[in-house]
């Protein structure tokens, strides 16, 4: 197949304001680079090009037809941009000082199906127990009984003595599971009413302290609410 074959069919078209005559011609061209040219003429004379470089060029009569379509889409926003403009001016003078650029952007590359739109984060368990009401402090364990670092179980132990003490006879609670690693049993054990509850994922333990509880929540259901 000849190349001549594979060149798509140009448009050209003539748009009047006022006057003042513009013709406007699209045509597609492989060398240097594979593009489509829309230029836009007064009088015989250029007074804006408007250039989209293909990927690649033109190789079968389906890229051909796809690259004509392209062609047509960017002939006429040309044209509705010049027109639009018109409706504030007379006569473009803007032409002569601004780029017109369409949106669209074709190319011989076959379109892949967009992708959905990445989910929204889920928030972990420490966000979600950040976010209750009420003033309080979250501190996290693993299933042993390890808090994060030396220095959140030395605050730990200086707020609540008696329950650091006893805090591993404590996590029993929470029967351990088979599995891979230590698994604990999930739930909610509320070790002071409205100011302390151990709160189990079943892969790790949650301390929920409250300083200054809102009255109006019952800590106990959010927290197993959580859970489900």
């Amino acid at each position: 197949m000849a190349r001549t074959d594979l060149i798509p069919t140009g448009r050209t078209s003539l748009v009047k304001l006022g006057a003042t005559e513009l013709q406007i011609q699209t045509e597609y061209a492989y060398r240097p680079v594979p593009r489509i040219t829309t230029t836009v003429l007064r009088t015989g004379q250029v007074i804006q090009k408007i250039e989209m470089n293909l990927d690649q060029p033109i190789t079968s009569l389906a890229e051909k037809d796809r690259i004509e379509v392209a062609m047509r889409k960017q002939h006429a926003e040309v044209i509705d941009i010049i027109q639009r403009g018109s409706q504030r001016i007379p006569i473009p003078v803007e032409l002569q000082e601004k780029p017109i650029r369409p949106s669209y952007k074709p190319s011989l590359v076959a379109s892949e199906p967009k992708p959905y739109p990445e989910p929204e984060p889920v928030a972990t368990m420490l966000e979600r127990l950040e976010r209750l009401p009420g003033i309080h402090r979250v501190y996290r364990l693993d299933n042993g009984g390890n808090f994060e670092n030396a220095a959140v179980s030395k605050e730990f132990q200086k707020a609540f003595k008696d329950v650091f003490k006893n805090l591993h006879d404590v996590l029993t609670v929470f029967a351990e599971v088979p599995g891979i690693g230590l698994t604990r049993e999930s739930g909610v054990i509320e070790i002071e009413h409205d100011a302390l509850y151990l709160v189990s994922t079943g892969l790790e333990i949650y301390i929920f302290c409250l300083t200054r509880p809102d009255y109006s929540i019952d800590y106990e259901k959010q927290l197993r609410a959580m859970l489900r």
